[in-house]
């Protein structure tokens, strides 16, 4: 019974949360003269639960869950033919002035602040494509060349692909950048790639995964 009423709860709270736009009032409004939905939603779902239907449903939608979480919306992007490197300043321009919590000014209107001048980037951002064998096998490689070095810890970051089955396969935490929005926003137009500090800017190398290791 609990199980039902979740997945009544589910079916009325969805829509609401998709489309809550209050469109006023259109026309004249007549009374509903078809029986209760809810009540019939509720005998629908009771009758599903009866013959088994229900918990095939509900073993679609977890399949369905498992399924997106392992293979996110990602970006696809090219291999990497020629190994180049660019930089990325992450300095960002306020629009209206900071202040702290007794309301002293810690930046002006307009005072373009980098982060890399306050804190450092102690780790190096691997971003590559988890359908390329090839980017798999050097991602793979790079890892462990880079194991015991003082080159900063690795973050993996995929960009399309089986991200689950790939931690699971390498027993070790995997990102995922959905959307593609880290690799936009570095200006990375091909993979694989490595993000890390050099100076006051982050440094950017696309590697040919068959290059070597970078």
């Amino acid at each position: 019974m609990p199980r039902l009423l979740s997945l009544l709860l589910l079916i009325i709270v969805t829509p609401c949360l998709a489309k809550s736009v209050d469109l006023g009032v259109v026309g004249k409004t007549y009374e509903i003269a078809e029986p209760d939905m809810l009540q019939s939603i509720y005998t629908r779902l009771k009758t599903a639960e009866e013959h088994g239907e229900l918990a095939k449903i509900e073993k679609e939608m977890k399949e369905r869950f498992i399924a997106y979480a392992n293979r996110p919306r990602g970006a696809a992007l090219p291999r990497v033919q020629k190994a180049r490197t660019h930089y990325f300043d992450p300095s960002v321009k306020f629009g209206q002035e900071i202040t702290d919590h007794e309301g002293k000014v810690l930046w002006p209107a307009g005072t373009a602040v980098n982060p890399l001048e306050y804190i450092s980037l102690t780790q190096q951002w691997v971003f590559f494509d988890g359908d390329d064998p090839a980017q798999v096998a050097w991602a793979f490689a790079y890892q462990q060349s880079n194991a015991g070095k003082n080159t900063g810890r690795l973050v993996l970051i995929l960009t399309q692909g089986a991200v689950l089955e790939l931690m699971k396969q390498w027993q070790r935490q995997i990102y995922f950048d959905q959307g593609g929005k880290l690799i936009e926003r570095f200006g990375i137009d091909a993979l694989p790639a490595v993000v890390r500090q050099e100076g006051k800017r982050l440094r950017i190398d696309l590697i040919e995964p068959g290059g070597g290791h970078g």
